[in-house]
């Protein structure tokens, strides 16, 4: 049986990983953008946030396969990992969109 220490650490890293685009402007950490206003665009942040995802997916097929191996999933699994990964982006999407521009208006 998997630990649930295991499974909440995964869980965790997709959260850390889920909100990365949202909370710098950096794109991935190291590459600063120089956009107007020192923001990254959303789209920037879409398509980070999109490969953030796959990097996410990653690092759990690696965990599954060093537990006992990869089992095939259907199409229905991916989405609702899609989902959920864009449910756990939502703290990082409100804070960049909504409560930072309420709080420093000047940014």
């Amino acid at each position: 049986m998997v630990s649930n220490t295991l499974v909440q650490g995964y869980i965790l890293v997709m959260f850390v990983l889920a909100n990365l685009p949202f909370l710098n402007q950096r794109m991935f950490l190291l590459i600063p953008v120089t956009a107007p206003g020192g923001r990254k665009s959303f789209w920037i942040q879409m398509v980070e946030w999109f490969v953030l995802y796959a990097v996410a997916i990653g690092i759990g097929l690696y965990l599954e396969n060093s537990i006992g191996g990869i089992q095939h999933k259907p199409w229905e699994f991916w989405v609702v990992t899609l989902f959920m990964y864009a449910t756990l982006a939502a703290p990082g999407f409100i804070w960049q969109y909504q409560l930072s521009r309420h709080l420093w208006p000047s940014r």
